[in-house]
Order: structure tokens, then sequence, then C-alpha cells
């Protein structure tokens, strides 16, 4: 098949869940065998330099960028609420330069399946009836938008932040029942948990479904930027990393807001629990965008990685990752990695939502601080038990979340749904 996906950012680098996962869709695509054409937005916050990608990312699709500029700007926010009733948010990602460079990219060659990769790629749906009328439209949901909107609203104690993130989640979810999942303007809908698919049955949806979760690229769990198919370049054998037990951890990217609420719940009312009780073990705190006032702690026990060159490497030096999230909604792609890597995940409810865990089986869930700081305790104090629940984590995500299987499934699901036969 020939497939197109349009982005609503750049796939590389992976430095968050969606990038990755997204990256880890075009490998297994590629590595079946099909076509790829990549189409994404370069926005301020995940920039693509093209000339950036390595060969091996090159050879997995062809690749086409846009600029644009999607940064939340207050005084735009006011006059969007003062002058319209449409989301702010839907049309940040509206560009005419895009929908041109989609049209081009749709005059030069034939798609069998155009996917769009999130909910702000739906304006785009017109043109691609028009440009490409043969061609399957999928639209996959990574999440359920307005409900990280509404969780923000549920826990901000600011009037005015609340009141914004209650009329944002309401705007979104009229686009949503309205525009998209009420009226079906797709083909087939690609949702990232079951329990999202049933949401948007609640909707409206009636087109063919398909729950499609976030995989991991279990063949390549030695590095994100690794590729066995890779022949030309001799890829040297990385050392083993050698972990470091007790320790707690935490990789995620800063500059998305339900990441800094969650992180400062977390070193607030949960970090100095444990850290009373184990005054030696670190705590460390990584990501991208990591905001000034983390490195200004004066906590000897927190130390600010900031962004680290391979995830994989930090996850696999660490023993417990936690995933303090409050809200947001979709899948924590940082879950089933740091799982996939043998590692003990302590997460809430709602971060956990979706993948299908056991509280005590595979992980750990906890929602008040006590509960989540014992959580991280247990894990310190026993090492048998850290190591039994990093090892049926390491088997769940080998079971359920192979990335390859997981796209195959989506692929028979496309075939049985193309208009006409692929590649004619």
């Amino acid at each position: 098949m020939r497939i197109l996906l349009l982005c609503s950012k750049a796939p590389w680098p992976p430095k968050d869940g969606g990038a990755l996962a997204m990256l880890n869709m075009i490998r297994a695509y590629h590595k079946a065998e099909h076509e790829v054409t990549v189409l994404a937005m370069n926005t301020p916050k995940h920039y693509l330099y093209l000339r950036s990608l390595p060969d091996r990312i090159q050879r997995q699709a062809e690749f086409y960028t846009v600029d644009v500029d999607t940064k939340v700007r207050l005084m735009d926010v006011v006059a969007n609420f003062l002058f319209s009733k449409k989301s702010y948010h839907v049309e940040r990602f509206t560009s005419g330069a895009f929908r041109n460079q989609l049209e081009y990219i749709l005059s030069q060659k034939k798609f069998d399946v155009v996917q769009l990769e999130t909910l702000y790629m739906t304006p785009y749906i017109p043109a691609i009836r028009e440009h490409a009328p043969d061609a399957l439209v999928s639209l996959r949901s990574h999440n359920i938008e307005h409900e990280i909107w509404a969780r923000r609203a549920e826990n901000e104690t600011n009037p005015i932040k609340k009141y914004v993130f209650t009329e944002t989640a309401d705007r979104i979810k009229t686009y949503e029942e309205k525009e998209v999942y009420g009226r079906n303007p797709y083909d087939v809908l690609v949702p990232i948990t079951g329990r999202d698919a049933g949401i948007f049955r609640k909707m409206g949806s009636r087109t063919p479904m398909h729950v499609s979760p976030a995989g991991f690229d279990l063949e390549n769990l030695a590095t994100e930027d690794e590729d066995t198919e890779n022949d030309e370049e001799l890829i040297e054998p990385k050392k083993p990393i050698e972990m470091e037990y007790p320790s707690v951890a935490y990789l995620g990217a800063m500059d998305w807001e339900p990441n800094r609420e969650g992180m400062d719940w977390f070193l607030k009312e949960v970090w100095p629990i444990v850290s009373a009780s184990f005054p030696n073990v670190k705590f460390y705190l990584a990501g991208r965008s990591m905001p000034d006032k983390y490195y200004r702690m004066a906590d000897k026990s927190v130390e600010v990685v900031g962004e680290v060159p391979d995830a994989a490497e930090f996850l696999r030096s660490k023993a417990v990752v936690v995933v303090p999230v409050l809200s947001g909604s979709g899948m924590r792609v940082k879950i089933i990695e740091g799982m996939a890597h043998g590692r003990a995940v302590v997460a809430t409810n709602l971060a956990a939502e979706g993948i299908g865990v056991t509280h005590g089986d595979q992980l750990f869930l906890a929602d008040s601080p006590y509960e989540f700081a014992e959580c991280i305790k247990v894990l310190i104090e026993q090492r048998a038990l850290f190591d039994a629940i990093s090892a049926r984590a390491s088997e769940f995500i080998q079971a359920k979340y192979d990335n390859d299987n997981i796209i195959q499934k989506l692929l028979e699901f496309y075939q049985q749904h193309l208009k006409t036969p692929a590649g004619e």
C-alpha cells in the first residue's frame, strides 16, 4: 500500500510519546514493505531540519515539512473567545501553506490510505476528498482532546485559568461532537485505546473502527535510535548499562502542561515522604524544555538531568520509574517504554488509562500522595518484589505491545476497507 501520514508535529526526533509512537508506526509500515510518505507540520515546539534526519530514517519514508506557527498567544486566545465560537486550538493548526503542500503531494502521487495523526488534522479532509477521492481516509485519534482541558479545569484553583480551561474544553468538545465524531467525515477511525473507542461511539462515530494502541519497537529495544535493518552502517554494540538500584526517575516532555502539573504535585506531596525514609536515594528528573524552577530546587536528593540524548539508556540506568499524571487523555507511551525496559513503574490510575495493566501485577497504581509514596518505598525496600514486578512488566509488553504485531493488524484492517485494490 501507499500510505500518506499527515502529522501535527514532526515524528523526529522522538523526544516525546507522540513523536515516538508515530516513528514506530513509520518503521513498522516500512518493515512490512509499504510505501510511506510523511507530511508534518514544523512547529516551533517540534522543529525538524530535514537534513538532520539520519539516513536510516530517510529510507523508511519520504518526508515533507511545512512551517506552521502553532504558538499559543494570549491576545489570540482573547480575540478568539470574544469574537468567535470556534476552537482556538483547532484553528491554530489550520494552515493555508500546509493545505497547499498537501494538495501538491496528492497531485503528484496516488495513495491508498491517507492517515490523519490526531484530531487537529481533520480540517484537511475536504482537500483530501477533492484531490484523492479514491484514498481511504483514516483518523488515528491519539486522545479525547476535550478531556485534557476538562481535567485541567478540574484541578485548577485559579478562577481565571479554570474558566479558560473549561471554555477551551467546551469548544473542543463541540468540534469533536458536531464536526468530527458526530459527522463522520473520515472513512475509518483508529482509536488508541478501547476506552476511547467507546466514547467516540457515544459521540456519534459510526464508521468502521479498529483499536490500535501505541506499540513499542521491541526489536530495537536497546536504543530508540538504532535500526537493525540498516546494512550500510556498522553500528558498534553498546556496552551493557548498569542499573542504579535503588533509584527513582521520571522522563517526560516538560513543555506539556499536564507533565509539569504532575511533577509539581510529585515534588511537593510525594517525594518528601519517600526522601524522609530513604535520604540517600536519588530522584532523577529528565525531559526536554525543563523549567528553570526545578534547577533552582535546594533538595540535594533531586538531580535535575534535563534533556537526555538517549531515552532508552536513561531508563535502563534507573530502577523505579514514576508517571504522576493528574490530567490528560489517551495513552502514556512512557509507561509502555519504561515497562518494556523492565523497570518497575509507579503511576496514577489516570496515567495508566487504556493500557490494560493490573495494580500489583505489572506495575503499581496510586492516586494519593501517601499511597504513591508507599508504592515507591516498598520497591526500594524489597529488591525481590522490584525484580518480580519488572519481569512481569517486560513480559506484558512483549505479549501485548509488540509494535510489529499491532501494525500488522492495522494494515489488515485497512486492506479490508480500501476503496480500490492496493497499488491500482
